[in-house]
């Protein structure tokens, strides 16, 4: 039987005002509106549904920036979809079964990279690694 892993990680929470989810909330549901009235100048091919992170801000306005939006769009999962590799963000609504799918799997991908190299680096240093290759050239 597989039991749910839960890591003893404390994140910190970002410091985002309710009004700022609702806001990109309502950005993402009317994405294909925006998509319409923003420049096309160096943006890769549209995705259905899908904004980046300078879409939405330009959209947002008040000086937001595409670091605001990441803030408020990992404040507002899993409502809003973004994950490695994803051509932006989008609602989960909206989103295909294959999208979260390709979404869940991407984390999950992720997570499993990075563990591998804090085991590498946690090896590393128990082994007083100190960045040069040994005499017989191994690390």
């Amino acid at each position: 039987m597989v039991e749910a892993l839960e890591l003893p990680l404390k994140l910190p929470e970002p410091e985002i005002r309710p009004e700022q989810i609702e806001q990109l909330v309502g950005v993402l549901s009317k994405a294909e509106e925006h998509r319409a009235s923003l420049p096309s100048a160096g943006r890769r091919k549209p995705s259905a549904g899908w904004l980046t992170a300078i879409e939405i801000a330009t959209v947002m306005g008040d000086d937001t920036t595409d670091r605001d939006v990441r803030a408020i769009a990992s404040a507002a999962c899993p409502v809003v979809v973004s994950y490695p590799g994803s051509p932006g963000y989008k609602l989960w609504s909206l989103c295909t079964v294959a999208e979260i799918d390709h979404c869940i799997d991407a984390f999950e991908a992720q997570a499993r990279d990075m563990m591998k190299r804090a085991v590498l680096y946690r090896q590393a240093y128990h082994r007083r690694f100190r960045g040069a290759p040994a005499s017989d050239g191994r690390f």
